[in-house]
């Protein structure tokens, strides 16, 4: 294993929402409507902006 660290660029942002929404379901969230799009929107605008900013672990182009 070799993990490394990197701030997410929009080329990750659907991996990040797979993960996000693991954790959503994790803590009890029941899906009723996709919010995958929602969420894209959201993160893309604010990473567009710089109010939102996120490291993310790699390994292999594998995001942890």
């Amino acid at each position: 294993m070799n993990i490394h660290y990197r701030k997410m660029t929009a080329e990750d942002l659907n991996a990040f929402i797979e993960i996000r929404i693991c954790q959503l379901r994790e803590e009890g969230a029941k899906e009723v409507i996709d919010i995958r799009p929602a969420l894209y929107d959201y993160y893309k605008r604010h990473m567009s902006d710089g109010t939102f900013v996120s490291w993310i672990a790699v390994d292999d182009d594998i995001i942890f």
